[in-house]
């Protein structure tokens, strides 16, 4: 492409590139335009979890006849294939949702809860496909973990790490370009060694401040079990308070959070093309690429 050989030319000149600050920065100030779309983690979570659910009773029923009614290992094994396969597919449907939102503010364009989750539905085959891939991929680690014992853990471990950091940028990918699973994969690992120096700044930079928020939470829900089994109706009940509120607090937090990674995802593959975020600077955006 002329436009991504123009920037790398750019980069090469000496322009600097955007820090994770900034990134993260322009991911948040979008998200906060759209107010509307931060409770589809939520939704997406909840769905997931019944689509898991319907999923595996099929699935457990299933295997259950094909061991003949005597072995619990083929039930267990295809009923949570199938439904970790619903459950997948439902959460990157939701994740493309936001990704694509992220996109329409970019461009200046209102999304709605309404218009970008119609716009991730026209991309369920791209959906479905990586599902499909994702999932097997996370079947086979679970069977080298469960299979070469501790060996298997440290394999298991480094490949699902290794496969975490290829896949970071996989449903911008699938949102944006028509392409199959396996090239998103490769168009992902590609795109984030063009930036991984803000890339993983702003990962750690998100990851702290949300280690931070969601300490107070956590101590929230410790103090009130805490209070819970010390004995006394005032105590239960203040215990129990504060596990409501603790656990309300986790739950608000996780849907901010997710949606801010999908946006952060959109701005960091925007970043990577050169397509214009706002709050990144145009010469920042030019010199993004640079030659290896």
């Amino acid at each position: 492409m002329a436009d991504g050989a123009s920037a790398r030319h750019r980069g090469d000149r000496g322009g600097h590139q955007a820090t994770g600050k900034q990134l993260l920065g322009a991911s948040w100030r979008m998200l906060r335009q759209d107010k509307g779309l931060i409770a589809l983690p939520f939704v997406g979570a909840l769905i997931a979890i019944v689509a898991s659910v319907l999923f595996f009773v099929p699935g457990f029923a299933l295997g259950w006849l094909i061991s003949g009614k005597d072995a619990n290992e083929w039930a267990y094994g295809i009923g949570l294939v199938l439904g970790s396969f619903a459950g997948t597919v439902v959460a990157v449907y939701f994740q493309a949702a936001l990704v694509i939102g992220a996109n329409e503010r970019a461009e200046g364009r209102d999304p709605t809860r309404s218009s970008v989750l119609s716009m991730a539905w026209q991309r369920r085959g791209r959906i479905l496909s990586w599902a499909v891939l994702t999932t097997t991929v996370g079947l086979v680690l679970r069977l080298v973990r469960d299979r070469l014992g501790p060996l298997g853990d440290i394999l298991g471990v480094l490949g699902g790490i290794a496969w975490g950091i290829a896949t970071f940028l996989v449903v911008p990918v699938l949102v944006a370009e028509d392409v199959g699973p396996v090239s998103a994969v490769k168009r992902s690992a590609s795109l984030l060694r063009e930036t991984w120096g803000p890339s993983l700044r702003s990962t750690i930079r998100f990851g702290v401040i949300a280690i931070v928020l969601w300490l107070p939470a956590i101590a929230a829900v410790a103090i009130g079990i805490w209070l819970a089994m010390g004995g006394g109706t005032g105590k239960e009940v203040a215990g129990g308070v504060l596990i409501g509120l603790g656990v309300l607090a986790m739950i608000a937090l996780g849907t901010v959070f997710s949606a801010i990674t999908a946006y952060v995802k959109a701005v960091i593959y925007r970043y990577a093309n050169g397509l214009a975020t706002p709050g990144i600077d145009q010469a920042l955006i030019a010199g993004a690429f640079r030659a290896k």
